[in-house]
């Protein structure tokens, strides 16, 4: 099945959730990736972080090689930008821009350390936090998405020669303050870069931002050079977190998360994209931040209880089923090489004629 490209969709906007929402939408009942109907996995999901009014209903699609998750009704392209006005990028660190901070006693930060100590987990949360590149030699990296520039930062203390991107104009603007950090403001397809002319593009969640994920990925494909690598991070919808805290977990992020994965809705984007033989796995290393999120949301001393003590226990064992070939942790992760010798996306060709 073919999905429905935009200009194909309902028309009629519609304010989301209460009549007094902001942000209006628009339907999409279908599958953005294969075109399935799908059904309704989560109804009327608030914004618990940023204060958005409204309440939003998340699709999943139950095709054999797809899983896809998305929004529908989605909220509009030109309406996406409020949805982030008290954003974290926006605020900075601090009060509501990191409600997952939420105080802990020091008998959880002991079970962590000892998780981190038992089961070795310290290696691999150092590969995360470098984004898999550990073992590639310094060049040019790109990360789209860059927020305050932290990342982006931290590469560049390592020989990195880095450059980001950010449609947020306060984050761009700290990015470079903070860290002298060259940013660009922007949609990625829009700011059209040149061809083959990084060895790293990096987008740790951002893909579940946009909103033609395929268009944004083949863009990513276009800017590397043969031989460069593309590295994306996004929550992963099959987690164990999901499955615990179901509306809500904090990987759904409403309303600014579109469009959610899990391996194989991944795996069928990335080949409508023309990137292939990409390596798709999930981590728990960062569950930490999601999880927290997650507990941030629980009311009721037994809630409270049961999702506090799952926040410890959630990690320990997506690490222990990730060690033994089950992608099941919180956040899902794309390392594709270009070939030595590649052809534009075909995804990207066709953007390109339509502009």
């Amino acid at each position: 099945m073919t999905p429905l490209p935009l200009a194909a969709m309902d028309p009629e906007l519609a304010p989301a959730g209460d009549s007094d929402a902001l942000l209006r939408t628009v339907a999409r009942p279908t599958c953005p990736l294969c075109g399935a109907r799908g059904r309704g996995l989560h109804d009327s999901v608030p914004d618990h972080y940023f204060g958005v009014r409204g309440a939003w209903n998340l699709r999943c699609c139950d095709e054999p090689g797809c899983g896809l998750v998305w929004q529908d009704p989605m909220v509009v392209a030109e309406d996406l930008p409020k949805a982030y006005q008290n954003y974290y990028t926006t605020l900075g660190t601090g009060t509501q821009a990191a409600p997952e901070r939420a105080a802990f006693d020091p008998m959880f930060y002991r079970l962590e350390r000892l998780a981190t100590r038992v089961l070795g987990l310290g290696p691999e949360r150092e590969r995360l936090a470098q984004a898999y590149l550990d073992r590639e030699r310094p060049g040019t990296l790109l990360d789209v998405g860059c927020g305050d520039g932290t990342f982006a930062a931290e590469m560049k203390r390592r020989g990195w020669n880095v450059r980001g991107t950010d449609f947020d104009p306060a984050a761009a603007a700290r990015a470079r303050s903070d860290h002298d950090i060259s940013v660009d403001v922007g949609d990625l397809v829009q700011l059209a870069y040149e061809a083959s002319s990084l060895d790293v593009v990096t987008a740790r969640h951002v893909i579940e931002h946009v909103y033609d994920p395929v268009e944004f990925a083949a863009e990513c494909w276009r800017l590397l050079k043969p031989g460069g690598q593309l590295v994306l991070v996004t929550p992963n919808v099959g987690s164990l977190g999901h499955r615990h805290f179901g509306p809500r977990w904090r990987g759904l992020e409403q309303p600014r998360h579109l469009h959610l994965f899990d391996p194989r809705s991944m795996r069928a984007l990335l080949e409508r994209a023309g990137i292939h033989d990409a390596k798709v796995f999930s981590t728990a290393q960062g569950a930490t931040y999601g999880l927290r999120g997650s507990y941030a949301t629980s009311r009721g001393v037994l809630r409270r209880c049961i999702d506090y003590s799952a926040i410890w226990w959630l990690q320990v064992a997506e690490t222990l089923l990730e060690r033994n070939g089950r992608d099941v942790g919180e956040e899902l992760v794309v390392v594709a090489r270009k070939p030595p010798t590649d052809v534009e996306p075909a995804a990207t060709v066709a953007s390109r004629a339509e502009r």
